[in-house]
């Protein structure tokens, strides 16, 4: 077991098991290890997703989104959030993925 794996099972504080885990998720080998922090992070959604907007971390917001379902109301906030902080590629992103998972069905975008 790493030390990041020791300090995330003995961190009492949820602010740092959620840092550990958005680091480790994606670098972590072990499948034991992958799968603990994938469910932690699926339990966390909301709040990683907004964490990895605000430090612009495209790759791992990809990453989160393969394993997790989204709610049209979830994507919704976490598109106000990417317009608000001005991340660009993130927001392309979640607009790509509205159109392909929900449409568009409240928009008019006629002329």
């Amino acid at each position: 077991m790493d030390s990041c794996e020791k300090e995330f099972e003995s961190a009492g504080q949820e602010a740092r098991r959620l840092a550990i885990a958005l680091k480790r998720f994606t670098e972590v080998q072990d499948p034991v290890w992958k799968e603990k922090y994938q469910h932690y992070l699926s339990l966390r959604f909301r709040p990683a997703i907004s964490e990895l907007i605000r430090q612009d971390d495209f790759f791992r917001i990809q990453k989160l989104c393969q394993f997790v379902s989204i709610t049209e109301s979830a994507l919704d906030t976490f598109i106000e959030e990417a317009v608000r902080l001005h991340r660009e590629e993130v927001l392309s992103f979640f607009l790509e993925f509205q159109k392909d998972h929900f449409g568009f069905h409240d928009h008019d975008f006629t002329f």
